[in-house]
């Protein structure tokens, strides 16, 4: 089950689902899903995430870029973190990731990916989680591939 304490602040629109492509690593089959967060009915974040399911180790990787979404905003003006949502036996855990082990590590959509380091000390981490929380709950492949699982923070 997933806490629901803090994530009813925020509400999500899945932009695609579940998307086939080929795992750069392995060349198996992989998947990739986006959506789009907002905050009091306001565009606040976007996030994608991306997971091969022959993988040993169960895990979706997420990049998730908080700030301004308007026309004329820029990649500047958010702040991007990178995250792994993996599986703990019977828990789904969190771990930041640095740039460089995301596929999302800079691109000009959600800019440039926080280092792990300046990530835990972000005053919006426990937002990031907040919305990882609640795309695991509600965007369905992803739910699906985690079995309904409980979340444990790292």
């Amino acid at each position: 089950m997933i806490n629901t304490s803090n994530i009813n602040q925020f509400g999500i629109e899945i932009g695609e689902n579940c998307n086939a492509s080929i795992c750069s690593c392995c060349n198996s089959e992989s998947y990739v899903g986006h959506g789009f967060v907002y905050k009091s009915h306001e565009a606040y974040a976007v996030y994608y995430a991306g997971w091969t399911p022959s993988h040993i180790e169960k895990r979706v990787s997420f990049a998730v870029a908080i700030g301004e979404w308007d026309d004329n905003s820029t990649s500047d003006q958010r702040t991007c973190f990178g995250l792994e949502a993996y599986d703990g036996g019977n828990n789904i855990h969190f771990r930041i990731i640095d740039p460089e082990n995301s596929p999302w590590g800079s691109t000009e959509l959600l800019g440039q990916m926080l280092r792990r380091v300046d990530a835990l000390e972000n005053p919006l981490l426990e937002q990031v989680f907040d919305i990882v929380e609640l795309v695991i709950s509600r965007h369905l492949a992803i739910h699906n591939f985690f079995e309904d699982k409980l979340i444990i923070r790292h």
